[in-house]
């Protein structure tokens, strides 16, 4: 019996072809129908030891934004819920890679009944992923909330138009500031204008008639 315990620091990793004779072994003593598995090789997350001998395997089928974690097999070990553990993060990280927002299982170990709930009836009946089962007893792990994600992002444009909203009205009280400011400045001018005028006949009357004859002579 291999203690997992000893292995440091256990990572899950994507299978290859390469993985194929430890892929067989573990499905054969599992007793999985390993002659078709191997053509899903790809499928599978895997976890090898210090001598890279594969420890553990699981499936993860994707289909849409829906997932089938399935066909687990891994050699006996003190601890296989350190195995299990690893292939979980392992599983995720793909997962979302996939656009998987819900992965669903069979699998019966006590650490997967913990990590995943029993799947409602209602979302069973309207699973339509390719291994859809209406009468088996799924278990399912939502990785996202699409009611909290259309939440989230009904909070972001909320926001979003308050500070358009907000940066408009501070634009059109800029605009307004710099209209008023303007007539203010142009008030003046013309006041300046007509104090000089008024200055140019009171003080200097001839010089006054000067100019309106010079402009009536034209």
């Amino acid at each position: 019996m291999q203690d997992a315990h000893n292995d440091s620091d256990l990572r899950a990793r994507r299978a290859t072809v390469d993985d194929l004779p430890g892929l067989h072994g573990l499905w054969q003593r599992a007793g999985l129908p390993w002659e078709q598995l191997e053509r899903f090789v790809t499928e599978f997350l895997v976890v090898a030891g210090d001598d890279a001998s594969l420890l553990a395997a699981i499936g993860l089928q994707t289909d849409g934004d829906h997932g089938l974690l399935h066909s687990e097999a891994m050699l006996p070990c003190d601890d296989p819920d350190a195995l299990r553990s690893a292939l979980w993060q392992r599983i995720q990280i793909v997962a979302r890679n996939h656009g998987v927002a819900c992965i669903w299982t069979l699998e019966d170990a006590p650490f997967w009944r913990t990590t995943f709930q029993p799947a409602a009836p209602a979302a069973i009946a309207s699973l339509s992923a390719s291994f859809a089962d209406p009468g088996a007893a799924w278990w399912s792990f939502r990785l996202s909330d699409p009611a909290r994600a259309q939440r989230l992002l009904d909070e972001r444009l909320a926001l979003w138009d308050a500070h358009r909203q907000a940066d408009a009205e501070h634009f059109s009280n800029t605009i307004a500031r710099v209209r008023q400011f303007a007539f203010l400045v142009a008030a003046a001018v013309i006041l300046m204008m007509v104090l000089m005028v008024a200055y140019v006949v009171v003080r200097r009357p001839d010089a006054f008639q000067s100019i309106l004859g010079r402009f009536s002579g034209r």
